[in-house]
Order: C-alpha cells, then sequence, then structure tokens
C-alpha cells in the first residue's frame, strides 16, 4: 500500500509509514487525525499569526497550484492573519515582549553594557540579528527575527498531532527528518540550500546568530509535518503540483537538517565552510536530481536488478 500523505510504498502491515511518520494502519483516523481547516483567528499569538501561514495544513487534497498562485494566496493568507491578531490585542503581547528585550539589548549594547548575562542573553534570543553585514545583513536580520518569534511561539506544535493528541517522539523524527533513497538528492539539495540561507538571515555574524539557525531549523521540522505555504510552493514547481511530492518531503527535511548543521558549523566563525558546503551540496544535488528524473540515474524504488 501507499502512504496518503507523501506517497511512499509501505508493507501491507504497517502501522505508520516509514518516511513520514503519517498514521496509515490500524484503527480508521479519527477527526483529530484527519486534516483541519486552519483558522487564523485562532492563533496563540502574535509571532504565530504573523508567519501562520508556514505552518497551516489546507482542508482535503489541495488542487495543483503554480508557483504565481501560492505566492499570491500566501500574501493574502498572511494579512489575514495579521488582521485577525490586531482584532485580539492579547494575541501581541509576546511579540511586543520580544521585541523590548531586543530593543533593551541592543540598546546596552551601543553604550557598551555588555556583562555576562548580558551577553547570554542577546545570545538566546538572537537580539544581535540585523546589526552587521550592512544592507543584506540588515535585511537578514529581519527576516531572522521574524523566522525566531514565530519558532518561539509554536515550539510544541511539532510534537503534538493535530486535534492535540499526543504525537510519539519516535514519529516526529521520522516526520521530520527521515530520508529515503528515493528522496536523497533531495535532501542533499535542501542542507546545502539551508547553509547559504543561514548565511543571509545571520547577517555573517554565524558565530552569534546560533539560535537563529535552531529556530530556521525548527520550523522546517514543522513544516515537514503539515501541508502548508512551504509545502505548496516547492510543490507547485514539481510536475505534478503536488505538496506531497516526496522531493518536497526530501527536500524540507534536508532544510531542517542544514539549519541545524550551519548553525553548529557557524559557531567556528569560518563562514566559508557554509559557502563551500552549502555550494557543493545544493549544486550537487540539483545535478543529481534532474539527471533521476531523466532516468539517468535511478534510486530507491526505480532501481531495478540488472
Amino acid at each position: 500500500m501507499y502512504c496518503p500523505k507523501c506517497g511512499s510504498l509501505l508493507p501491507d502491515d504497517a502501522n505508520f509509514c516509514d518516511n513520514c511518520g503519517n498514521r496509515v494502519g490500524g484503527e480508521l483516523q479519527n477527526a483529530a487525525d484527519t486534516p483541519q481547516s486552519f483558522d487564523f483567528t485562532a492563533q496563540g499569538s502574535a509571532g504565530e499569526a504573523a508567519l501562520g501561514t508556514l505552518g497551516a495544513v489546507e482542508s482535503g487534497a489541495p488542487a495543483p497550484e503554480g508557483p504565481v498562485r501560492v505566492v499570491g494566496s500566501g500574501f493574502k493568507s498572511l494579512f489575514t492573519s495579521i488582521g485577525a491578531a490586531f482584532k485580539n490585542p492579547k494575541k501581541l503581547i509576546p511579540a511586543f515582549i520580544l521585541a523590548g528585550v531586543w530593543l533593551t539589548l541592543n540598546i546596552l549594547r551601543a553604550f557598551g553594557i555588555e556583562p555576562l548575562p548580558t551577553r547570554m542573553l542577546s545570545f538566546l534570543t538572537f537580539a544581535n540579528a540585523g546589526t552587521s553585514g550592512g544592507i543584506a545583513g540588515a535585511v537578514g536580520g529581519i527576516v531572522g527575527k521574524g523566522v525566531f518569534a514565530y519558532a518561539l511561539v509554536s515550539l510544541i506544535g511539532l510534537f503534538t498531532r493535530k486535534g492535540g493528541e499526543k504525537r510519539r517522539f519516535a514519529d516526529t523524527l521520522k516526520g521530520a527528518f527521515g530520508v529515503t533513497l528515493e528522496t536523497l538528492w533531495a535532501y542533499l539539495c535542501g542542507i546545502g540550500a539551508a547553509m547559504l540561507l543561514y548565511l543571509f538571515i545571520s547577517g555573517g555574524a554565524t558565530r552569534v546568530s546560533f539560535m537563529g539557525g535552531i529556530a530556521a531549523s525548527f520550523l522546517a521540522a514543522k513544516a515537514a509535518l503539515n501541508t502548508g505555504f512551504i509545502r505548496r510552493l516547492l510543490g507547485s514547481f514539481t510536475k505534478s503540483k503536488s505538496p506531497s511530492h516526496p522531493n518536497v518531503s526530501g527536500l524540507i527535511r534536508g532544510l531542517s537538517v542544514g539549519f541545524g548543521a550551519a548553525a553548529l558549523i557557524g559557531l567556528s566563525g569560518v563562514n566559508l565552510i557554509l559557502v563551500i558546503t552549502g555550494s557543493v551540496l545544493l549544486v550537487g544535488g540539483i545535478v543529481m536530481m534532474i539527471l533521476q528524473a531523466t532516468g539517468v540515474v535511478k534510486l530507491g524504488k526505480e532501481a531495478k536488478v540488472q
């Protein structure tokens, strides 16, 4: 049988998909396990509302969409979620608190007041994002701060199934980080892309941006478990226009691993390692995906014993 979520071939007696962790056997899925419509007015915080489309779950099987249509609907949903947040001021409290912490830490830094507790808090809250690297660094820092804020307020979502049912940690790891031979090249491509993106959101200041990389890794892991904006956008570039395409799953999981690896490598301060490794994996992964798509290279279910 095939997994209804990612399309992977599974044994007939499987209870969970080895590729994405989705429940496929045993008792019939109840309403809590079926995709639910995403209600932006029900967001738990301002940060989550501001970037709510990243983890949104669409109801039913999505119709084929092109990139332009996906981006347009994503912006529409984003503005809708922001408007919903302003209608409920309580949802803005976490964003205001985090913004206040960032502002205070940067003011102290500007006046040279940086005792050890202040430096540690700056490190843990990604406060120095956007303070280096010129215009590109400032833009990257703004994006990075948005990623960090959203990750902070949606941390619990990775370990629960839709409807509030607890997700087994093993299922979470399979769904967020699993890789198969069929998705290997997309996986490596995602790792490479994440390393280069990490340089952007850190503004080149990788030593002090560790938490930004961890936050991005978490969001990519969460995206691997949902059919939200990221999946829809990547799926729109596939031939089938499907967000559940195996290469889309592999790419997102690669992003999760890549951001985490980039954060660790970035602690060394040698950004050239990220540039070279990321470029090689990204270009190499794209080339191998093209060769696989044209039948020159065959792996996984496509491979046959001659």
